[in-house]
């Protein structure tokens, strides 16, 4: 096989990502991870879900990924001039070859990045619109998988960007809202929180869990289960889970007004940060507060 690059004709031997399969066609997974002063805590929940999505399309993975992250990572940190806050992005493809057959386990590639961050984290609240272009079917090989197939949620962020939003919510195809293009979601519904639940198609987040626990610890009602539009529409308090952002409040729904951050989403925020560590002061969440209404 020949490739033309650059003008003019070369062997494929001397491009080699011209015939990688993540690239030619979406066949692999990626994990993004928070990068605080050069470490990066919650590396190993983020290598563990990409081992199980791995083991589920069938890719494999290398058995060594965690010597070659660890050591890649504080070479990519100087790299980068040492940056306070970074992106490290892990890249697991099916390796080389045209035509849908793999070329076996063996063959799987691991690639690893880093890109700066601000310094400072931007603490705005998101506008996010319900996108109509895409919608997520629970019951799909690649649902709750991070995989290289990422052009569904691209079009969403496309669509909710020419609608004046941050960011697009995402339906099933069952008619239940699910998450973000980037995010998981929550939401305060009379008085108990919900997040859709991985059977829905929903990414098991890395934060969503932590998330979770934080809630579940401070003895929060939290409910895993499908939300509908007419909850959402209704809700005291909405908020999006990542890894880079961590918690971060939603201002308006589909044009509906919210105050953001809410108290609740104000107190997960100071308690899952990005990076792993509860912030200084995070204190008792609101309903343990004396005097305090949701």
């Amino acid at each position: 096989m020949s490739v033309w690059r650059d003008g003019r004709a070369e062997p494929d031997s001397a491009c080699e990502d011209a015939l990688d399969r993540g690239a030619l066609l979406g066949d692999g997974l990626f994990e993004t991870v928070f990068v605080a002063d050069g470490a990066a805590p919650l590396l190993a929940a983020h290598l563990g879900r990409m081992r199980r999505s791995a083991e589920h399309l069938g890719l494999g993975c290398p058995d060594d990924a965690d010597a070659l992250v660890a050591r890649a990572l504080p070479a990519l940190w100087r790299a980068e001039a040492s940056p306070r806050r970074a992106a490290l992005r892990l890249t697991l493809s099916a390796g080389g070859g045209r035509g849908l057959d793999r070329p076996g386990a063996s063959a799987v590639r691991l690639t690893v990045s880093l890109a700066r961050l601000p310094d400072v984290a931007d603490p705005s609240p998101l506008r996010v619109v319900t996108a109509t272009c895409h919608r997520v079917d629970p019951r799909s090989a690649l649902a709750g998988h991070k995989t290289l197939s990422w052009l569904g949620f691209v079009l969403a962020r496309r669509e909710a960007r020419a609608r004046g939003a941050d960011a697009a919510l995402l339906e099933t195809v069952d008619g239940d809202v699910c998450e973000a293009d980037h995010a998981n979601l929550f939401a305060l519904v009379d008085g108990s929180v919900v997040t859709p639940p991985p059977d829905r198609g929903v990414l098991p987040g890395v934060t969503r869990a932590r998330a979770l626990d934080a809630l579940r610890a401070a003895g929060h009602t939290v409910a895993e289960r499908p939300l509908r539009h007419e909850e959402l529409s209704r809700a005291a308090e909405v908020w999006l889970t990542s890894s880079l952002r961590g918690v971060v409040g939603v201002a308006s729904v589909d044009a509906r007004a919210l105050a953001a951050p809410g108290p609740l989403t104000a107190w997960l925020a100071a308690c899952v940060p990005p990076g792993g560590t509860a912030a200084a002061g995070a204190g008792l969440a609101p309903t343990q507060r004396p005097g305090a209404r949701l």
